[in-house]
Formats: structure tokens, sequence, C-alpha cells
């Protein structure tokens, strides 16, 4: 198969699962399809049996056959001790750390992509896992409202105290923990996040082709923010095309009910438009 025709295939399929309720969106599957995209050897099929695998060893472990609920300590055991999953600390911003096949591999990532390690093997053992949109930094809950929250990370539980430190850390001193800060994200918001995380690593490296790849895939997810057509707007105009990037943003302009979006539209046009008189 020719690489141009995978590459469909495999965006394809993210569509189809873009399409789905949220509830039924499979986000092992779809990080994998981001990867698969990205680097022409990923096998998804393959990588999903290594995340059931993965599964199946802590099922047939004793520690699994537990009376007192949740596990939640041996699974962070399993996960970061005898699996050794960790923060990638060295080389925090390399994109591998984002795409799924690269951390079951080499047992490195970031935040959010070791929280789909851990919502992967959950789900494989019915524990409710879930992600947390924590703000900076992708954290994840097991069993519900009032469950355990743990830094994927560190691979250590959080108590309150603990979240309001790291929140310090990232926000400022003065920074104060909020409800909304433990809401769940959606599988959508998982995927976004990800690949907003891909987006600005590739825009900062003015890798414009896979900074667009990442917008596309965001407009599957959420067709209506157009905030995400400005960008690819944005694309356009550093890659020189510039009647295409007129376009975009006369199309935001036109049809978005935002009017910071409008107004964000119309400001990148007459931007435009001035450098072209300057230039001429």
């Amino acid at each position: 198969m020719k690489k141009s025709d995978r590459q469909n295939d495999i965006r394809a399929r993210f569509a189809e699962i873009a399409a789905l309720p949220d509830q039924d969106i499979p986000l092992d599957e779809a990080a994998l399809l981001i990867a698969a995209e990205a680097e022409e050897s990923v096998d998804v099929a393959s990588y999903l049996g290594e995340l059931d695998k993965l599964a199946i060893a802590f099922r047939h472990d004793r520690r699994f056959n537990s009376d007192f609920g949740i596990p939640v300590p041996a699974l962070l055991h399993y996960i970061h001790t005898e699996l050794e999953f960790s923060g990638n600390i060295n080389d925090y911003y390399d994109p591998a750390n984002s795409y799924l096949h690269r951390v079951i591999d080499h047992r490195t990532g970031i935040p959010i992509s070791l929280a789909l390690i851990h919502i992967a093997i959950g789900n494989r053992l019915d524990i409710p896992v879930e992600g947390i949109s924590f703000p900076g930094h992708f954290l994840v809950r097991y069993g519900g409202d009032n469950g355990a929250i743990v830094d994927p990370f560190s691979g250590r539980e959080l108590s309150k105290a603990d979240c309001q430190t790291l929140l310090r850390q990232i926000a400022g001193p003065r920074a104060t923990l909020r409800d909304e800060y433990f809401n769940p994200a959606s599988s959508r918001d998982v995927l976004i996040r990800m690949l907003d995380n891909l987006k600005q690593i590739f825009w900062r490296e003015r890798s414009w082709d896979q900074s667009k790849a990442c917008i596309d895939r965001q407009l599957l997810l959420f067709p209506d923010q157009e905030e995400f057509n400005i960008q690819l707007g944005a694309v356009y105009e550093m890659q020189g095309n510039t009647s295409l990037a007129q376009h975009t943003y006369t199309e935001v302009l036109r049809g978005a009910s935002d009017e910071q979006v409008r107004e964000l539209a119309s400001k990148r046009l007459l931007a435009m438009e001035t450098r072209s008189k300057t230039v001429h």
C-alpha cells in the first residue's frame, strides 16, 4: 500500500471515531491513529494487543483479587515500578512523548500520554479511571468523584494539599484550587489536548504540514470550533498560500457566531491586506 493511501485510511478511521458519541470513543485506538499517521511503522492492532497483555498480566496477579475495593496502590506499583512507566524529564517536548506506541515501547511520556496507560489498563480491568484536565498537568482519578487522584507523570497518589502545591508550582504562589479543576475530561477533550501538545511543538519547529494535520483532526473532533479554522488560516499564511488563508479567514468571518473569533479573523485579513500593499 502506498504511504498516501495508508495515511488516508488512517485519517478515515480517525474520522469515524471522531463521529462517535463521546462515551464510545476508543481513546487508545484514537491515540495510536494519531501516532500512525506520523510514523509509518505503527501497527495499531499490535499495540492494542500489547495493552491487552499488560492488563491480563495484572488480572492474573493475586493483588487484583482484592476484597478491599479498587487496588490503586497495587496498580501504581505495577504500572510505575514493575512496568517502569515514568515521566520523561530529560526531553519533555519530544513529540515521541505524545505518541502512544512510543510510550509503550520506551516506558516514558508526558502526563497525558501516561494517563492513557492508566485509562487503557483500567478499562480492560473494568476499573473506573478518568482523565482530569488539571491546569497545566493532566491527572487521572480512580473510582469516580471521590476517588483517588493520581499523577501519572510521577506515579503517585495525590492529596488535596499535594494538588494545591502542584497548582502553585504551575500557576504561581497565589493560585487556589477550584472544584472545576477536577472535572473529568471527555474523550474528545483528551484527544484535543494531545493534539494541542503536538501542535505547539510543531508550530515552534515551523513544521507547518504537521501543524495542519493536528488542526485537521481537531476539526474532526470539534467541527464548530472556529478558532481551529483561524489557526488553519495562520498555517496557510506561514506556507505562503495567501489566497487560501484569505478564503479561510473570510469563511470564519461569515460564519462564526463568536464575536471575538470574528474580530480575530477580521484582524488577520486586515494584516494580510496591509502587508500586500506594503510589498507592492
